[in-house]
Parts: structure tokens; sequence; C-alpha cells
């Protein structure tokens, strides 16, 4: 399942394709505006401390309903996704 890049929304799990970070999962943490989003992966970007990236330089892997409160269940969820 790949989406448009505009279709990206908070709660969706993605991958970084460009960058420092690139091949790295990620969730969508908020909607900054039409081509910036912050995402976090609650190790070396903790939800306190999310990374600005733009909607093209990542692509949807997964879908989420809820975002998670905690670093330690947004990488449990990352985990469970990549099994």
């Amino acid at each position: 399942m790949v989406k448009a890049r505009s279709d990206i929304k908070v709660g969706d799990i993605v991958i970084s394709l460009a960058g420092h970070d690139a091949g790295q999962m990620f969730v969508v943490t908020v909607e900054v505006n039409e081509q910036f989003v912050l995402i976090a992966n609650g190790k070396s970007r903790p939800l306190e401390n999310p990374k600005l990236k733009r909607k093209r330089h990542l692509r949807v892997v997964g879908e989420t309903s809820t975002l998670d409160s905690t670093n330690a269940s947004l990488v449990k969820r990352l985990k469970k996704f990549t099994k």
C-alpha cells in the first residue's frame, strides 16, 4: 500500500527516503502544513523532540488509528509493524 504523499496523516507509519535517517521507520505525530510533518520513532527521535520532514521525503507503509502517548509504546508499535 503506497499512498500519495499528500495523503500522509497523523498516525501513519512512514519510511524516510532521504537524509541521514533514510530507511528508518517513523510515525507521523503532527501535520505542520501541506509540505511538512513532524515524525518520531521513540528512540533517536522521541515524541518530545520530533523531526521536521518534508512529505515528499517519506513513504507511507502502514496506518495506525491512534497516536501513541509514550516513547515506549511508539517503539513497541514500530517493532510490531516490522515483524
